[in-house]
């Protein structure tokens, strides 16, 4: 399994060369805050699936996730995520938004799937009680 931080100092190694295991959740925080979510392309994979919160907020590629976000930007939808739980191979990020919560999936070190819940208690249940 490749960490998140693992997967952070892939794609930003100079700011991400402070990271240390003692505190994650901070140092993922900072990368994450850091950058326009344009500039976060590099850590999807190209068959990302993302499945929202209502019916018809699915994509299936990172084109697909980009346009959503570019209607995000057109809506004046601001996001201001905050990592909230880290595993090895997931994360729950509040965006900031409405209450919302995603989980981020990682395999081969790219998000590989993001799942929307409807509020943290959801989200951190989902990684949580995984059975694996």
């Amino acid at each position: 399994m490749v960490s998140v931080r693992d997967l952070l100092q892939k794609v930003f190694p100079a700011q991400t060369g402070h990271l240390q295991r003692a505190a994650p959740m901070v140092s993922v925080r900072e990368a994450i805050e850091q950058r326009p979510v344009d500039e976060l392309g590099g850590l999807l994979a190209p068959d990302v699936v993302w499945v929202g919160l209502w019916p018809g907020e699915l994509c299936r590629n990172r084109d697909d996730v980009f346009a959503m976000l570019a209607r995000m930007r057109e809506r004046e939808l601001r996001v201001q995520p905050s990592v909230v739980l880290e595993t090895d191979d997931a994360l729950v990020v509040d965006p900031g938004l409405d209450g919302r919560h995603h989980v981020l999936v990682l395999a081969d070190g790219l998000v590989s799937e993001v799942r929307v819940y409807p509020d943290r208690p959801a989200a951190l249940a989902a990684v949580e009680g995984r059975p694996w």
